[in-house]
């Protein structure tokens, strides 16, 4: 039985100091993310993301009234296991030949920023909807099955089999627009709703995955 305390479940309006937004300090510290991947130097860009994802992380567990150990935190924020010598030396050449804007960079670093913003969005998702336990610490052998599952429920977000409902804009009685404002507005609207559709892919994925153990595939 574990002496630790049971963890009580405190409103949001005692997690979140402030009032502040929790989706809207994921949404910055992502942004941060995706920056740091751009920095042209060795080495600075995975240091960066290691601090963001850890931050990321403690902010997540700390609004519901949890903890993480040392080492949890660390195999939480460490960056995604796939990322191998030879793609590590390919985006280095990319940042230090290049320098500028390219498609591959582009590539890298939207990957860099879904990768960060799943880790904040599915890890609340784990304390709020999966995670079992009333220990209020997170030790490191929870935290690896977590990591593990958020970093299926990414790639299997990005499979096109995988099914997540789309939001329909809503229309008004009269559409007085002309054309050309219609299309510019769509394009706008599209856009900004496009995070709330990565959510839900990664919320069907993980639940996917959830509902099979996390110890399976």
């Amino acid at each position: 039985m574990s002496s630790e305390p049971a963890a009580n479940q405190p409103s949001a309006a005692q997690v979140t100091p402030g009032g502040s937004s929790p989706g809207g300090r994921l949404a910055v510290l992502t942004a941060f993310a995706v920056g740091a991947s751009w920095i042209p130097l060795p080495v600075i860009p995975d240091r960066l993301l290691t601090r963001i994802r850890g931050a990321i992380a403690q902010d997540t567990v700390a609004r519901h009234g949890l903890s993480l150990t040392t080492d949890a935190r660390a195999l939480l924020a460490q960056p995604g296991g796939d990322r191998n010598t030879f793609r590590k030396a390919a985006s280095l050449l990319t940042r230090e030949v290049l320098r500028r804007l390219t498609p591959a960079q582009a590539v890298a670093a939207a990957a860099c920023g879904l990768e960060v913003y799943a880790l904040g969005h599915l890890l609340d998702r784990y304390i709020t909807h999966v995670r079992r336990t009333s220990a209020v610490r997170i030790h490191a052998d929870e935290a690896r099955r977590v990591r593990d599952a958020i970093d299926r429920a990414v790639r299997r977000a990005l499979s096109p089999s995988l099914r997540a409902s789309v939001t329909i804009l809503p229309g008004g009685s009269e559409d007085l627009r002309d054309e050309f404002t219609r299309w510019i507005d769509a394009f706008l609207l599209a856009g900004a709703a496009a995070p709330e559709y990565v959510g839900r892919r990664l919320d069907v994925a993980f639940d996917e995955i959830a509902a099979t153990g996390f110890d399976h595939g």
